[in-house]
């Protein structure tokens, strides 16, 4: 405030005769009452309150110097006068710049204005929200004679914007994920660059969720990769594949580097499969598929047949049906006769890949083992024959074994049946079994799916629902019936059919983490991803970091168009 004391003393004294006269402090004008405050509906009102308490101070004294000091008539003393300036604040207050961005007419009005902000800086630190894309907050301060003074009232926060993209990257860089969503949600739909910056948001969300504790956070975030092709974070769905996570979690990490063409997950696959095979680790034979997907076959077969080498390992001869090894069939032909039954049901499990010139014949002699986990396991293997030409004594003893005492075998049966002699469906519908009526959806009529889909077993309703809906017609007033079902399986089973936004909505925040995953995803295919984006990218900054909700939100933005 030197400056501006200077100002106001220089117009005030009066020299006479070379000794100054007394100073006569007598008011030129009523005084000021105080600056309206600030709306509290305007953006960033609490942090232009607190700068006005250090502004207006010292405002108020520079004009109150001149209304006690100067006659009504001095420039000074103008209620006209305003100037405006831009200031630019720094994270700690300190004020970068500021920027003259409206003249009074009036010089030393407005020195004394650059004088107070000399003097206020540093303000106080301001709120990351309030900040712009260049890191700083700006703000536009009015400087007036009349009441308005540098009340709060008449300042505002001022947005400075940069090209999206880089300012994303770099809020991401930083880890600032919830501001680079709520940049990406604010941006306007027309901006070229918000689609790439929502997906690197979406992305940045992944990758949290796959650092994260929550394994169910984890797990979405492994099958979003896979299924929406996230290649850019094939290493952290490869750190999935460690032997400490949960088994769900792996095998759903083996199925996402699959779908990624991540080869640097090979060596990983291929030392595991090699001890799981030894283990009798069922993981083995989703690994086993993953490097035949990978183009490493012949490794995984090579890795199956050292664990044959010493016997009928059950496991490993299962793992024949993904990567078979040649020149087998007479082992496979003396387990399926004399090893145990869990060695017997492997060998059905295995074909017909495993030996397609015998395949017929193990299939058919396994039909009549008499273990029943056997004859399901070879009536399964049936389903997998010959479509075309199917073989006719498989058929005929299939047919027999839809009345087989034990519900798991009549089951296999009939799923069997309805892929190799769709034409004739041997029924199941009022089978006792549940399991039974599971299988028998794939011939039932529409009305017996009707039927079905009021069952009082949820597997029977869900299978049945999913069937109609596959029918088309009118399976919609079904759908909405079931997305009240008390069973999860039902209710993701509806999702299909449903088009009601608010009905999926509150599905996508249902308590099944299936439920809410499939209902998002199908919101967002409905709506659109553009017409989505600002909506998911709010909800993502709202979820809590890390969680399976902000890897759901990603996952359904990822995958649909």
């Amino acid at each position: 405030m030197r400056e501006l004391a200077r100002v106001v003393v220089v117009v005030a004294v009066v020299g006479c005769g070379g000794r100054p006269a007394p100073v006569a402090l007598v008011p030129s004008s009523a005084r000021l009452p105080g600056p309206a405050p600030a709306d509290p509906t305007v953006r960033g009102a609490a942090y232009l309150t607190l700068v006005e308490a250090q502004l207006q101070e010292r405002w108020a004294a520079f004009l109150e110097d001149c209304r006690l000091r100067l006659p009504r008539a001095h420039p000074l003393n103008a209620p006209a006068l305003v100037t405006t300036y831009e200031l630019a604040i720094g994270r700690t207050g300190a004020i970068v710049s500021r920027t003259q961005v409206e003249t009074s007419g009036n010089g030393d009005f407005d020195t004394a204005v650059a004088d107070v902000l000399a003097d206020a800086s540093p303000l106080p630190a301001p709120p990351r929200e309030l900040m712009s894309d260049d890191e700083l907050v700006h703000l536009r301060w009015q400087f007036a004679r009349d009441r308005r003074q540098a009340g709060a009232a008449t300042a505002r926060v001022v947005t400075v914007e940069l090209p999206l993209l880089a300012v994303v990257e770099g809020m991401l860089g930083r880890g600032e994920l919830v501001r680079a969503a709520r940049r990406v949600a604010a941006a306007p739909a027309s901006d070229p660059e918000r689609a790439a910056a929502a997906s690197r948001v979406m992305v940045s969300a992944l990758r949290e969720a796959l650092d994260s504790p929550d394994g169910g956070a984890r797990r979405v975030a492994v099958e979003a990769c896979g299924r929406a092709g996230v290649r850019e974070l094939a290493g952290a769905v490869r750190a999935q594949l460690a032997s400490g996570a949960a088994p769900e979690l792996r095998v759903a990490a083996i199925t996402a580097v699959a779908a990624l063409g991540d080869h640097g997950a090979v060596p990983v696959l291929l030392a595991a499969l090699r001890e799981d095979l030894a283990q009798g680790s069922r993981l083995a034979l989703a690994r086993a598929a993953a490097l035949v997907a990978l183009g490493h076959g012949q490794d995984a077969a090579d890795a199956v047949r050292a664990a044959l080498d010493g016997g009928g390992n059950p496991i490993a001869v299962t793992a024949l049906a993904v990567a078979p090894v040649p020149g087998l069939a007479d082992k496979l032909a003396g387990w399926a006769h004399a090893g145990d039954r869990a060695t017997r049901s492997a060998v059905c499990a295995a074909l017909p890949s495993a030996a397609p010139g015998h395949a017929g014949a193990l299939i058919a002699s396994g039909l009549r083992d008499p273990d029943a986990s056997v004859r399901a396991a070879c009536a399964e293997a049936g389903g997998r024959g010959d479509r075309t030409h199917p073989d006719g004594a498989i058929v005929q003893r299939l047919r027999e074994l839809v009345r087989d005492r034990d519900a798991a075998v009549r089951a296999r049966s009939v799923a069997a049946l309805a892929a190799l002699d769709p034409a004739h469906p041997v029924g199941g519908a009022q089978d006792r079994a549940a399991e039974v009526r599971v299988a028998a959806v794939r011939t039932a009529s529409e009305a017996e799916l009707r039927g079905l889909v009021l069952d009082r077993d949820a597997d029977v309703r869900a299978a049945a629902l999913s069937a109609l809906i596959a029918l088309g017609g009118r399976a919609t007033p079904a759908a909405i019936h079931a997305a009240d079902d008390p069973s999860p399986a039902v209710r993701c089973a509806a999702i299909p059919a449903l088009s009601d936004l608010g009905l999926l909505a509150r599905l996508a925040r249902d308590d099944s983490p299936e439920v809410a995953t499939a209902a998002l995803l199908r919101l967002t295919a409905l709506a659109g991803r553009s017409a989505r984006t600002a909506e998911l990218l709010e909800q993502l900054a709202a979820a809590p970091a890390g969680s399976a909700e902000r890897a759901r939100i990603a996952f359904a933005w990822l995958l649909a168009s």
